[in-house]
């Protein structure tokens, strides 16, 4: 049930058009109550006192950079990387559960052409409001609201699964999203197939994925520490049974034919602020790892 409280009547219009704007995509990985969950979210997305994702965004970014630079930015020789602050320049990321953007203005302001998909349409509307603040990335992401990744694959690859590297990405980012997943192996082969294929000339695209560990330890800081004790997060808005360990979703991207080129963990440094760092010999709780066709 949606968090936002609304008349029987406004209720039913509601789920109608989430109905209509999902209905492409209800099939797949899209698990109708954490759409109306994020959702609900939507007014609040962008309050740093309400959203730990905005104080753990800059530590995510800073690994998927590391990675991409060892990856695919240190093979290429186009000089298009070489602009300041602008790494990303020539490349095509996509944002998978973008939610209201927070992933996806980081990537565009690192020079990269986004495209952004969420099934939550009312977020994407937010997402979209947002970005348009900023006239540097405005421009730079494309959003589609009350979408899955399934979708999008459908609508790229041809009747055997293939697509022109042109159309294919060089980032995929499925971060804190699996969790939410009624159907994880759906959403990571969808996002898997969206990838470009290592070419003599393309070192191939990369999977980014970053989830909450099955531990005690991550019961303790994500569901009690962070929704019971300091009410960072509304009550429910994970379940420990959704958690996802490293070689949890290693096994599930060795069925798209990926392998594991990095894995690191993201845990909250002492004090009484969210700050985040990468550890990579703590992937109890908060961890993000990388996967790449070999």
């Amino acid at each position: 049930m949606s968090f936002l409280t609304m008349s029987a009547t406004g209720g039913t219009m509601r789920r109608l058009q989430r109905f209509e704007a999902c209905s492409r995509c209800r099939s797949f990985s899209v698990n109708m109550s954490e759409v109306d969950k994020f959702s609900a979210m939507s007014k609040i997305w962008w309050d740093p006192k309400k959203n730990p994702l905005i104080k753990m965004n800059p530590t995510r970014i800073a690994r998927i950079r590391q990675v991409v630079q060892n990856h695919i930015l240190s093979k290429r020789n186009d000089g298009l990387s070489d602009f300041p602050g602008k790494m990303f320049n020539g490349l095509k990321a996509l944002d998978v559960g973008c939610g209201g953007g927070l992933l996806s203005e980081s990537l565009a302001r690192l020079g990269a052409d986004v495209t952004a998909v969420d099934p939550s349409a009312e977020i994407v509307r937010m997402a979209m409001q947002h970005s348009q603040r900023d006239e540097q990335i405005a421009h730079k992401i494309n959003y589609r609201g009350g979408s899955s990744v399934e979708q999008l694959a459908s609508e790229i690859l041809d009747q055997h699964g293939k697509a022109s590297n042109s159309d294919l990405f060089d980032i995929v980012c499925v971060l804190e999203v699996i969790e939410h997943s009624s159907d994880p192996a759906s959403l990571l082969s969808g996002a898997s197939s969206l990838l470009k294929r290592p070419t003599d000339t393309c070192p191939g695209g990369i999977l980014f994925v970053s989830t909450i560990n099955k531990t005690a330890k991550s019961f303790a800081f994500a569901i009690l520490g962070a929704e019971y004790i300091t009410g960072m997060l509304p009550i429910g808005t994970h379940s420990w049974n959704q958690f996802f360990s490293p070689n949890d979703v290693r096994n599930l991207v060795r069925d798209q034919g990926l392998s594991e080129i990095d894995v690191c963990g993201m845990v909250l440094r002492p004090g009484f602020q969210l700050d985040f760092k990468l550890d990579e010999n703590d992937t109890d709780v908060n961890w993000i790892a990388a996967y790449a066709r070999k």
